[in-house]
């Protein structure tokens, strides 16, 4: 009995054996792919080659996805899908948004003297942008926005559109007498609001992803801007006539949500922020190149395109000095102050003499 019982228990090991080792052996999982960080970038333009934001948002995802070798995706949403400037800034602020292109409108409404950047005829011309782009004062800029917006960070400035003349539809601006009554579109800005009252026009805040539509159905008359935005955006099949008194420079910015970024190991976070000055690189680079041709395109389809002699200028320069009163009375000269002095340490890093 104790031998049959033992040949049992054999048996049965051997069966266990063979079920282990042969048909029975259970395959390990296989390791799944870590899922990629995504960073969702909204900008106002179109999806268009010719069009600086889309160019700048580009640049970014090429960069981003290559060095970070696909660990960071990126998202563009071109044509203010995810919403406007100030949509975009609570977005990321409240940690619902990862990234967004804007220009000083973004910020304004949070913090209007930083529309400081916007008074008229204060930089004379790119040698002393490209200083003040790199400069403190952006840096400055950049811890006062995120002391009342903790989770939004700038993270890189651009040439968002050159420099700012006035288009308009119907007839040819020579002189600030010129603008009187003229319906000329503004960013949602007092100080840009301002500035079209001073010269005699009648100022219309429209947002940018209407303005197409304001400017075919007569709500405004012309707008403040350059040639590039002009072409990309398809405004040149209203506006006929520009002159180029480029009263203000068109800075855009890059900014990136805080919890997302940090979210990240540090080699990533740094793969991002260097996206960000690259791609703020290239769309500099883009908008002095397309300046040119568009203003050809332009031209060639039927618009008119006026530089203005230096008497033609004196008559819009008034607004300069009255402008920077304006703002001092409104919000104190503590950053106009700042900005003056960049401004005039950046002349003379760029070796301007008036």
């Amino acid at each position: 009995m104790r031998n049959a019982s033992r040949g049992l228990l054999i048996l049965l090991l051997s069966m266990v054996t063979l079920f282990v080792f042969a048909g029975g052996k259970q395959e390990q999982p296989k390791a799944q792919p870590e899922k990629p960080f995504v960073l969702r970038l909204s900008h106002a333009g179109p999806a268009s080659d010719i069009n600086d934001d889309y160019v700048g948002a580009t640049a970014l995802k090429a960069y981003i996805e290559e060095k970070s070798a696909g660990k960071v995706k990126v998202e563009i949403y071109p044509g203010s899908q995810l919403g406007n400037y100030q949509e975009n800034m609570e977005q990321m602020n409240n940690n619902v948004l990862e990234s967004a292109h804007t220009s000083i409108a973004a910020v304004t409404p949070f913090l209007p003297e930083f529309s400081v950047i916007d008074l008229q005829y204060l930089v004379p011309n790119d040698a002393v942008i490209e200083k003040l782009m790199v400069g403190p004062f952006f840096q400055q800029m950049g811890k006062a926005i995120q002391e009342k917006l903790p989770n939004v960070v700038l993270a890189s400035v651009c040439d968002g559109g050159r420099w700012r003349s006035f288009f308009t539809t119907r007839k040819l601006i020579r002189t600030a007498e010129d603008l009187k009554g003229v319906k000329i579109r503004t960013i949602n800005s007092p100080i840009q609001i301002e500035f079209v009252k001073f010269l005699g026009g009648a100022p219309a805040p429209v947002a940018w992803g209407e303005l197409y539509t304001a400017l075919a159905t007569g709500v405004v008359e012309g707008t403040k801007n350059a040639t590039p935005d002009i072409i990309s955006n398809k405004f040149h099949e209203h506006i006929k006539f520009g002159i180029l008194d480029r009263h203000t420079f068109l800075y855009g910015f890059y900014f990136v949500n805080d919890r997302w970024l940090k979210s990240m190991p540090q080699n990533l976070q740094t793969v991002v922020l260097e996206g960000y000055k690259y791609a703020a690189s290239k769309q500099t680079e883009f908008n002095r190149n397309q300046e040119a041709k568009a203003d050809e395109e332009f031209k060639k389809a039927g618009g008119t395109i006026y530089e203005p002699t230096a008497k033609e200028k004196a008559t819009f320069m008034g607004a300069r000095q009255a402008m920077m009163d304006w703002y001092t009375a409104k919000y104190g000269d503590r950053w106009l102050k700042i900005y003056l002095e960049a401004v005039e340490k950046a002349k003379q890093e760029a070796g301007y003499k008036e």
